[in-house]
């Protein structure tokens, strides 16, 4: 039999947010190598490859309509504005202005020819990322700095070189000067499409000044749009830890057994929406001019209130957040219950009325203009979690150390366990080709482990170790047996939470308002191996986040409470650990199953590790499920509370379970139900009598 050892310690209450010393100890909100405030004018240089020794090397010898051999590309002018204006038009130009509202202006302009890298000339070419410095040669053989708007070395140089991580960055000329950043996109490099890198030095002189920092992309079939501002972001947040979003890969690290998709200005290829999101914001420090508070939200009658919260100690009640993109509103509430030495965990809830609405253009889903299959946004709130990374004041290695992928979207189209289909199918949305489909039912939810749209599902081991490397982008899915082939894993209407769809996002829904568990892993080893700070533990706590109601002009009212215990329909909950702590008002249940309501306590189907159980073939261990010292788990008449698939339930001393006389109590071969000294069960006594009889009723020893 297994008997557990369960320590339960309980987080204090959140510290207050005080003023920090921007200017001699390193904040976030100054960016990493470069200011995310003010004003910054980009230098681009257009260039393409001629492979006169090679010419089966050039991956596109006869240009695109988009961009003609020999010529600069057609959305030369579509980039950056270059002054500063009332309205922006450029779309890097204006994406930076929206995002910051208004702190951060972003212009650009490029030199008015195109640069032609004759192979014969530069045989380095076929190091991709070494493009900057040989366009820069070739650049020095024309007569001087001449660009689209007659732009001189000053007007790119608005920032002293030399910024160091997290310090206040000088907003003054160099001398001699320094372009803030020389952007180069190539034709047909190496980098083909939405490839590039960047970093914070110079690709050398450019008719005689040097660069404080460089990027270089591919822009073979379009503008290089969604890499450039992901590797230009590198030099506001710091280094590859930052991936999210849709922007990680496989060979960082990250938090969760799976890569995960979502949004950020960190995102990228695999992002959903193509906005930054409020933890962006918050750690660049960019809020409304009349913002309050760190985190902003307006209460039931308008007024500006603070947005981070902690229901646990009393900030309940009703908030209201307007757009996000224009208004900067959102809230992030902490978790509670999780011990000091783990991890912590927020939730962020932001209101997204989309491009049609706002007038944002980036305030979309990934290719929903793009192809018409892709459901597109509809206006409603937006849930992710946070893991950690709330480290934006203090020692610069502090700040910008830490890992990827930290945010995991909560979309109100649930978790749920998925199942492989055999053989393939070509999916026909977005870009067709074969995919392995699967299959997910209302009998596969998995609130508390299951997997969510927008993150890549892990494919069988090789070597008996799960990997993030070896994934599926989630293509063809069928849901209780309808066939979903639209992209879901780049945005779908279905993760948005409405009020004619979800509404709700509490303990005892589909997702959950539970903290969740965490593997902080790179490649497949478990760098915590499974042992604090890692979450391991899933606490379920009460809060409710109810959608009250969607105003005309688009603000989202929501009820969020501290005490949301009751479990109505039927709830599957998995986890190697799960723990039901006691609500905070005296007695009062920790949880009520509803009359009518089923609850399963099952093992989940999907990994929780990156190594094969002891238990069997799963990456799981069983579910253990305990309800602690002080709480009280109730059930109704004609509700049943089901144990599967070798799940323990747990009676410490000091807790009670108590059933209705016509309640069910359900527990299958393997399972146990265990009650320990001074734990309290009630339940109709001919059930108790059988489970007793068959060995699934036991009292722990003394």
């Amino acid at each position: 039999m297994r008997w557990p050892i369960i320590l339960v310690s309980v987080l204090c209450c959140q510290l207050s947010v005080g003023q920090s010393d921007t200017v001699n100890v390193p904040n976030s909100t100054n960016g990493w190598y470069l200011s995310p405030h003010g004003t910054i004018r980009i230098l681009v240089l257009f260039c393409e490859l001629e492979y006169d020794r090679s010419p089966g090397r050039d991956p596109q010898p006869d240009g695109a309509v988009h961009w003609p051999k020999g010529e600069l590309p057609k959305w030369k002018d579509d980039m950056f504005d270059p002054h500063p204006a009332a309205a922006y038009l450029g779309q890097i130009t204006r994406y930076y202005h929206d995002m910051s509202l208004g702190r951060y202006t972003v212009l650009g302009d490029y030199v008015d020819t195109v640069l032609t890298l004759r192979e014969s000339e530069y045989p380095t070419i076929g190091n991709a990322h070494g493009i900057g410095a040989l366009a820069v040669k070739e650049a020095n053989k024309m007569n001087g700095l001449r660009t689209r708007h007659r732009l001189s070395v000053a007007d790119f140089d608005l920032w002293q070189r030399g910024g160091k991580p997290g310090m206040p960055k000088k907003p003054l000329p160099d001398s001699p000067h320094s372009y803030d950043h020389v952007m180069v996109i190539a034709r047909n490099s190496g980098l083909t499409h939405n490839q590039g890198s960047v970093d914070s030095g110079s690709p050398g002189k450019l008719f005689g000044f040097e660069s404080d920092s460089q990027s270089r992309f591919g822009g073979m079939y379009a503008m290089p749009y969604e890499i450039l501002q992901h590797e230009y972001n590198h030099l506001l947040f710091g280094g590859n830890n930052f991936h999210v979003g849709g922007g990680n890969a496989a060979q960082f690290s990250s938090y969760f057994p799976f890569l995960q998709g979502g949004w950020s200005m960190m995102g990228g290829s695999s992002s959903s929406l193509l906005t930054g999101n409020a933890w962006d914001r918050d750690r660049l420090g960019w809020r409304a001019a009349d913002a309050s508070h760190r985190i902003n939200a307006r209460n039931g009658g308008g007024a500006m209130v603070n947005g981070d919260i902690d229901p646990y100690h009393g900030d309940t009640g009703l908030y209201v957040l307007r757009d996000f993109m224009t208004s900067g509103d959102a809230i992030r509430i902490r978790l509670p219950l999780i011990p000091e030495n783990e991890y912590p965990q927020w939730i962020w809830l932001e209101n997204h009325q989309g491009h049609a609405r706002n007038g944002i253009l980036s305030d979309r889903f990934h290719y929903e203009q793009e192809m018409p299959c892709v459901s597109g946004i509809v206006p409603g709130m937006h849930a992710y979690l946070q893991v950690d990374r709330d480290n934006r004041y203090g020692k610069a290695n502090v700040i910008y150390g830490q890992y990827a992928d930290y945010l995991r979207p909560l979309p109100a189209g649930g978790n749920y366990d998925q199942q492989a289909r055999s053989g393939t199918e070509t999916f026909e949305c977005l870009w067709p080709g074969p995919t392995t489909p699967y299959d997910v039912s209302r009998r596969s939810a998995n609130p508390l482990t299951g997997q969510q749209d927008l993150e890549l599902p892990l494919q069988p081991p090789e070597e008996g170790k799960l990997a993030r490397a070896r994934h599926r982008v989630p293509r063809i899915e069928y849901r209780d047996g309808r066939k979903v082939d639209q992209g879901h894993f780049y945005g779908h209407a279905r993760q948005v939470y409405t009020m004619t769809g979800n509404r709700k996002l509490g303990m005892c829904t589909n997702p959950s308002t539970a903290s969740m568990l965490t593997l902080l892993n790179q490649g497949s080893s478990a760098l915590n191996r499974s042992m604090a700070p890692d979450n391991r533990v899933i606490h379920l706590n009460g809060i409710g986040i109810d959608m009250v109601e969607q105003r005309a002009n688009g603000d989202i009212a929501l009820r969020i409470t501290n005490d949301d215990r009751l479990l109505s329909g039927k709830v599957r909950w998995c986890g190697d650990s799960i723990v039901l702590h006691s609500s905070p008002y005296h007695g009062r249940p920790a949880l009520t199953l509803a009359e009518g309501s089923h609850l399963i306590i099952d093992q989940s189907g999907t990994p929780t590790m990156l190594t094969r159980s002891g238990e069997g073939d799963r990456f799981n261990d069983p579910t253990r499920f305990v309800i602690v010292t002080g709480a009280t788990m109730t059930g109704q008449r004609k509700c049943s509370l089901e144990l599967r698939n070798n799940s323990d339930l747990h009676v410490m001393g000091g807790a009670k379970l108590v059933l209705h006389s016509k309640a069910k109590l359900l527990i299958d071969s393997g399972s146990l139900l265990v009650v320990h000294p001074q734990g309290s069960l009630e339940a109709k006594p001919k059930t108790l009598r059988k489970l007793r009889k068959k060995g699934r009723l036991v009292a722990a020893p003394q």
